[in-house]
């Protein structure tokens, strides 16, 4: 006949291993977040980017201290930067359906990320609006003020949906290949300012 004690113990480590087990089985289940965060596919500036919802290729980055809309729509006219304007050139492609919503943000290798701005009005992701059919490339700019120490081996990172809830939306990771002398040297001598075209249809 087993004693009291063994009971009691045999209890005690099914406990403890059944608390074990459920302890085991939520770390398997994914946060919300991570489970519904856009799909990232990777690129390199110069090269189409396919996120199989869209494309993206990034022709060119410019560095500049002023930015200011090619038609005159910004309320403010040209903008200074308090530290400098990355604007990237980049023409997008929706492949099947029409996408009503780019973001753009731009992330730096030590972490720090920088959405695209709010004052120009020709910005396919932060101005009045740009709306991708299918199969038409639109050309247009992406224009990021950034601190000069923050910007080190940013990479790009755009979306196009159709609709502003972007869980589970497609997302293109662009490397912009600066890095090293070739960064320090333009941050040292940005051009005096980029002007901003309006997206425009590039088929």
């Amino acid at each position: 006949m087993t004693s009291p004690f063994v009971r009691r113990a045999a209890a005690v480590f099914a406990t403890l291993t059944l608390l074990s087990l459920i302890v085991m089985a939520q770390s398997l289940v994914p946060d919300d977040t991570l489970a519904t965060e856009p799909i990232a596919y990777s690129g390199e500036i110069g090269e189409p980017v396919d996120a199989e919802r869209f494309t993206v290729r990034v022709e060119r980055v410019r560095i500049a201290e002023t930015a200011v809309d090619e038609d005159g729509l910004g309320s403010s006219g040209p903008i200074e930067a308090k530290g400098v304007w990355l604007v990237a050139t980049a023409e997008i492609t929706s492949a099947t359906a029409p996408l009503l919503h780019i973001d753009a943000a731009l992330v730096m290798g030590d972490g720090y990320v920088y959405s695209a701005n709010r004052w120009l009005s020709n910005d396919m992701a932060g101005g009045t609006g740009t709306t991708l059919d299918p199969g038409i490339p639109v050309t247009g700019a992406l224009a990021f003020e950034v601190p000069k120490k923050r910007l080190k081996d940013p990479t790009l990172q755009v979306s196009a949906r159709q609709s502003i809830d972007g869980r589970l939306s497609a997302r293109a990771d662009v490397d912009l290949g600066l890095s090293g002398s070739e960064l320090d040297r333009r941050l040292a001598q940005p051009e005096d300012r980029v002007v901003v075209p309006s997206p425009t249809e590039t088929s």
